[in-house]
């Protein structure tokens, strides 16, 4: 105990761990957005950027978070636009700009001379190299994310409940789902540093899944998620300086275990998360113009439920 008290008393310790708690309790909130709204296909292409981002911080000697935030913002622009003709869905968009991102990755990482092992530092990350300036980057996005999700969460309710609802009830739905992509690759950005880009899923995506099981709401889920990640934070942060392992590699490891705990055991609930998508078929009349649909074609009991 006091060889772990004195770890702590280090810097890099010390910052490492602040790091992962605010991580753990927000990283959780963007998986919420990214799973509910179907933005799986492109943390691919997100963490791929990571790895360009990272290629030209190390080849320029430029700081690398603010240029990796840089990097995604921009394929996220690219890939709006790109994503304005509805014949070519998110999935195949992500694809083709995850390609073009490592393509010129390979080509960077060859003008720039990087070391294969500084390449691989940025698929496995690693907490201790945060700094001073890259814990009050991630204290302000944590922050952005948290208020952006009180302050819109009826919005953010009710895109995820029907998209045509929504935006019959005046909500500007291409804004909102503009800022869940930009809020995505922000976060993506910043997790890179601490668990790599190969397993940003371990904090970002499994805690959803998991609490995904209990919750019964969506702001339950928002809570349990981040509690979730909260402990797998905590826990195997710990077990990294006790066993002298690597933080991300044991944080994946739990994160697993719990999602298969969670898999297999039965909860009872009133109404489980996993019917949300089916939530409008039963509680609306249909209506065959749905652009009109407001307020005044649904029970109560369906908008009851989304604002759990």
């Amino acid at each position: 105990m006091e060889e772990l008290v004195k770890l702590l008393a280090l810097k890099p310790i010390l910052y490492g761990l602040i790091g992962m708690l605010i991580s753990g309790i927000s990283f959780p909130l963007a998986g919420v957005v990214i799973v509910r709204n179907s933005l799986i296909p492109m943390r691919f292409m997100l963490m791929h950027g990571v790895i360009l981002g990272g290629i030209f911080s190390i080849g320029l000697n430029l700081p690398l978070i603010p240029v990796v935030i840089l990097i995604n913002v921009i394929l996220v622009l690219i890939m709006s636009l790109l994503n304005k003709d509805k014949s070519i869905n998110l999935s195949t968009v992500s694809t083709a700009m995850m390609v073009f991102t490592m393509g010129i990755a390979s080509m960077l990482s060859h003008i720039f001379d990087v070391p294969a092992k500084d390449t691989l530092e940025l698929l496995w990350g690693s907490p201790f190299s945060l700094t001073k300036s890259d814990l009050f980057i991630l204290i302000f996005l944590s922050l952005v994310i948290v208020i952006y999700i009180i302050v819109f969460f009826r919005q953010i309710s009710m895109i995820f409940f029907d998209c045509d609802i929504a935006t019959s009830m005046g909500i500007n739905v291409k804004i909102h789902n503009f800022v869940m992509l930009l809020v995505t690759a922000l976060i993506i950005s910043v997790a890179m540093k601490m668990i790599g880009a190969l397993l940003i899923d371990t904090l970002v995506i499994l805690p959803v899944v998991c609490a995904t099981k209990t919750a019964k709401g969506l702001k339950d889920l928002f809570i349990r998620s981040s509690v979730m990640g909260f402990v797998i934070s905590l826990i195997g942060y710990f077990c990294s300086l006790i066993f002298n392992l690597p933080v991300s590699g044991i944080m994946a490891i739990l994160s697993v275990i719990l999602f298969l705990i969670f898999r297999e055991k039965k909860y009872c609930q009133k109404e489980p998360m996993q019917n949300w998508n089916n939530l409008k078929l039963r509680h609306c009349e249909p209506k065959k113009n749905w652009n009109n649909l407001n307020y005044r074609h649904c029970e109560p009991k369906a908008w009851q439920s989304i604002h759990k």
